[in-house]
């Protein structure tokens, strides 16, 4: 099939996947496209890149392809996770290790992508997090004010927020996001600890 093409025999094809194809060629080439992707205008029309969401792509051996998709559909990185354990234990990981382009602002996933420590850290970094919840009238809230009015909430939020609790730890918490943001600790190991 190859004939005579000598950058096709089999010591060049070896040498190409060997030096070439790796995580950090792929990354930096995804990177380049994602950056020349935002320059098109219909891709500007559909959003600022600004708004990411989270998909999942399960595979029969068990494994899932965790994947970030920017509002302009440039897929911004991904996870591969063995098993299939709780989707937003991943979240965070796969946001600060992306492969380029611009730091989304909003996060958006499902209710799989939900846990309180997830929804907590993802604010304390900064991010808006509007999960998109099943069964709302089954999930859990919460609110500081036992008083307040909730409105249509009102029978929803029916767990209380415990301030003194966070004053006691805000140190701690600070901490933990803090090393979640430099990267001194993959947040999937941080949570899955909480």
């Amino acid at each position: 099939m190859i004939g005579g093409v000598d950058a096709l025999k089999y010591g060049r094809l070896s040498h190409v996947d060997q030096a070439y194809l790796r995580l950090a060629t792929y990354r930096a080439a995804n990177a380049t496209l994602i950056e020349h992707q935002a320059s098109i205008g219909l891709a500007q029309a559909w959003g600022g890149s600004l708004v990411a969401g989270r998909r999942d792509v399960r595979r029969p051996s068990g494994a899932t392809w965790l994947d970030m998709i920017n509002d302009q559909a440039a897929g911004l990185g991904g996870k591969v996770v063995a098993g299939t354990p709780r989707d937003s234990l991943y979240v965070l990981d796969v946001l600060y290790d992306r492969d380029g382009g611009k730091r989304p602002e909003m996060i958006v996933t499902y209710t799989a992508s939900y846990s309180d420590i997830v929804f907590g850290l993802l604010t304390l970094a900064g991010f808006t997090y509007p999960p998109q919840l099943a069964d709302l009238p089954v999930q859990k809230m919460w609110r500081i004010d036992r008083t307040a009015d909730y409105g249509a909430f009102q029978d929803a939020a029916r767990s209380r927020v415990d301030l003194a609790q966070i004053e006691r730890h805000w140190e701690d918490i600070l901490w933990i996001t803090g090393f979640i943001h430099t990267g001194a600790v993959r947040a999937y190991d941080v949570i899955r600890t909480l």
